[in-house]
């Protein structure tokens, strides 16, 4: 695993399941490759990755979960807990994650901030690596996305300590009660939070089921 391979799910992930429901819910899929924010957290030549939440929300917005996925030789857990709200056509959200590994010996946690006027929205994330044996690693990353009717096209850039930068266009629908969606990602060559960048794997689907459970 590289030293910066795990950064934010998908911001996208943690606002659909945040928002999508009052109450409790399960969720299980699967993806062809498992990118998240430019960075191929499943290696350099394409691993299938499993993954699986669980996730509460109160009637006033508060919200709570966990997800998992695997990784070719390790397990990723993630915790989260925030707010989301709305006014009119408005949108707002706050947060934090950490970011958990079986075997890996580091951890990500996360501050995250994000807002959202009818199609567009925005985000902002403050966070930190804590690797044992070596200096914490500060970084931001914030990211503006567009939607129309399924589609939708993404920018994101890192700073403080970890450079680069990415756009990412896909497209999401549900059929028969799956959401399915496919998602090509073009990372900046030059991204100094990813030890590799595949020249072939920058496509990617996404199949995942959601269950209500009370």
């Amino acid at each position: 695993m590289n030293k910066f391979t795990k950064t934010l799910i998908a911001s996208a992930l943690l606002s659909v399941s945040a928002t999508s429901f009052a109450g409790v819910s399960a969720n299980v899929g699967a993806m062809s490759d498992y990118w998240f924010r430019g960075l191929d957290q499943s290696g350099d030549g394409g691993n299938a990755s499993m993954m699986g939440g669980l996730d509460y929300e109160s009637d006033m917005g508060f919200y709570a979960g966990t997800w998992l996925a695997s990784l070719p030789s390790d397990l990723e857990y993630d915790l989260y807990g925030g707010y989301n709200g709305s006014y009119k056509d408005f949108s707002y959200g706050v947060g934090v994650i950490a970011y958990l590994y079986d075997k890996y010996d580091g951890d990500y946690f996360e501050y995250n901030l994000s807002a959202g006027y009818g199609p567009i929205s925005v985000s902002y994330n403050i966070g930190t690596l804590d690797e044992s044996g070596a200096p914490d690693v500060d970084y931001t990353f914030a990211s503006i996305t567009g939607e129309y009717e399924g589609a939708y096209l993404t920018y994101g850039v890192y700073g403080d300590d970890v450079d680069g930068s990415y756009f990412e266009a896909g497209y999401g629908m549900t059929y028969e009660g799956l959401d399915m969606s496919v998602a090509a990602i073009f990372p900046d060559d030059d991204n100094s939070a990813n030890a590799w960048v595949s020249d072939t794997d920058k496509l990617t689907f996404t199949i995942s089921k959601s269950f209500d459970l009370f």
